[in-house]
């Protein structure tokens, strides 16, 4: 049986997990910087669908950011 087609469609699979994973992390991390930087928490936690408790944790929780 030639497997062929499911390896392909496994690969794809994991490189968009990664992918969503990758763009998870950008998320919040500007999320920590837009709050780091002034913005609303209730606004940031909106337009990203952070829960605001868990934004504010993660800002407190989050050393310095390189490059910010």
């Amino acid at each position: 049986m030639d497997l062929a087609p499911l390896e392909l469609a496994v690969t794809r699979l994991r490189d968009m997990e990664a992918a969503v994973d990758a763009a998870r992390a950008d998320v919040e991390l500007d999320a920590v910087l837009a709050v780091r930087r002034g913005a609303d928490v209730a606004e940031v936690a909106e337009l990203t669908g952070l829960n605001p408790h868990d934004l504010l944790r993660m800002e407190e929780l989050t050393d310095e950011i390189p490059g910010s």
